[in-house]
């Protein structure tokens, strides 16, 4: 049997992640399907990592067992034309037989977008996420006094609408405008953020029972032509970790947390301490490094 390493990219707006489900069309079982199909035996994939439902992958890797004598050309361009136009390969290597695509990992990088411009972006808008458009920055408007300030105009009216009730342009609802972030803040969070800790504050699986130790090495944060990018960088990322840094990091950037609770955050080990799950449309595996 050959030990076959994929590269694959995949847009996850119409899949439940990438693990297998039993209800659900996952990355992962439309992948083994196209595979299968190709090599002409069943075939089990393992992944460098279990990305959420609608969360996206530049580079993903995958390696499976086969018997079938194909190369490795020849297995990219069948897969390739089997599998669905939101998922592609762009590399196929047959690799030493004891490598596996998630315990050889040594880094990942994962980047987070949002969306910041005046208006909101019609082209990108699934692979971005706007923070003024959710629900929970609704409730943050209904919750506390102060959010006013992190708009550019202090005399905007932060009795926003509920984005789900939101009808259309030409309804009444008051629609939220660009947010100011303190952007010096957040990277001040994120230098705390990066070392080994227990991000177990930082993780949504209650029932963890391995390590939750893991090791940032870089986490940076900067403007680009209206959207902010979070690059992630760590030997390791924990369920939804991803998500409630950069919801973390957010609350830091409108003033509901400061740089100066991150260590508490660290050291109370609980999910609520830390800040909300940002959406899963804004975040992508970019990259994992053997």
């Amino acid at each position: 049997m050959r030990n076959i390493a994929l590269v694959l990219m995949y847009n996850g707006t119409a899949y439940h992640g990438w693990q297998v489900q039993k209800t659900e069309v996952s990355v992962a079982q439309t992948l083994e399907k196209g595979l299968s199909m190709v090599c002409g035996h069943p075939v089990k994939v393992i992944g460098c990592g279990r990305t959420d439902a609608g969360v996206h992958a530049l580079c993903q890797v995958a390696n499976f067992k086969t018997s079938a004598a194909l190369s490795c050309p020849q297995i990219m361009t069948a897969l390739n034309q089997y599998l669905p136009q939101d998922v592609r390969i762009t590399s196929v290597t047959q690799v030493d037989p004891r490598f596996h695509a998630r315990l050889n990992a040594k880094q990942k990088h994962y980047r987070y977008q949002i969306d910041n411009g005046s208006a909101a972006e019609v082209f990108e808008r699934k692979y971005m996420t706007r923070f003024a458009d959710t629900d929970y920055f609704y409730k943050l408007c209904r919750q506390t006094g102060h959010l006013s300030a992190t708009f550019g105009d202090s005399s905007v009216n932060t009795d926003i609408s509920r984005p789900s009730e939101r009808n259309n342009v030409a309804s009444n609802n008051t629609m939220p405008p660009q947010i100011i972030y303190d952007l010096e803040a957040m990277q001040k969070a994120a230098a705390l953020l990066c070392g080994e800790h227990d991000f177990k504050s930082f993780c949504d699986n209650k029932r963890m029972k391995k390590s939750t130790v893991r090791t940032i090495t870089n986490l940076t944060i900067r403007n680009e032509n209206n959207k902010m990018i979070l690059d992630f960088y760590g030997n390791g990322f924990l369920y939804h970790m991803v998500r409630i840094l950069t919801g973390t990091l957010l609350e830091v950037g409108i003033g509901l947390k400061s740089p100066k609770d991150i260590p508490a955050i660290l050291q109370a080990q609980k999910r609520e301490a830390a800040g909300f799950t940002a959406p899963p449309q804004g975040l992508f595996l970019m990259n994992v490094t053997y």
